[in-house]
């Protein structure tokens, strides 16, 4: 009995030796897996805050980009609106220059009313001229006449004095 409780406990020594071996390489290769772990588990952590700058850096592009495009697309459609009224400045532009040749014949027929005002007024003022000088020769003859009736009865005296003198003298 001794010998079996020797053996038992030869073979439990063994197998507490061969467990604590396995133990040991166990705890090794659980020591290698975990440091494989944390390798792995630091690279994806690091890989992780690059993709995050990454998305960072590309989310600010992507803003910077959407409102460069939202500019491109107000100047487009802002566009689209000017060139949408290009058909009514065109027809306001057609009704204008129709509006400025009806000003042009205007302006040319009132500048013919004018020049024949003028015409009518060079002649108004001619006959005017005419009508002063010749009232000026009717009241240049009437003092004239009246000028020379006292000189012509003068010019009757002296005719008469001198025509009894020289008879006066031939008797």
């Amino acid at each position: 009995m001794l010998e079996t409780l020797r053996e038992r406990l030869l073979s439990v020594q063994q197998d507490l030796t061969t467990g604590l071996k396995t133990l040991g390489d166990k705890s090794r290769e659980a020591k290698k897996s975990r440091q494989r772990y944390e390798n792995a588990w630091a690279a994806l952590h690091k890989g992780a805050k690059d993709c995050a700058k990454a998305g960072e850096l590309v989310d600010s592009e992507v803003v910077m980009l959407s409102a460069h495009w939202e500019k491109k697309r107000n100047s487009l459609v802002e566009l689209q609106d000017q060139l949408q009224q290009i058909p009514g400045f065109l027809a306001d532009l057609e009704c204008l220059t129709a509006s400025l040749a009806q000003l042009e014949a205007n302006f040319e027929e009132m500048e013919n009313h004018l020049l024949c005002l003028e015409d009518l007024c060079e002649q108004c003022e001619l006959e005017r001229y005419k009508c002063m000088q010749t009232l000026q020769l009717e009241n240049y003859k009437k003092t004239k006449r009246d000028a020379d009736r006292p000189r012509a009865s003068t010019d009757m005296r002296i005719t008469r004095l001198l025509d009894l003198s020289n008879l006066a003298s031939s008797c």
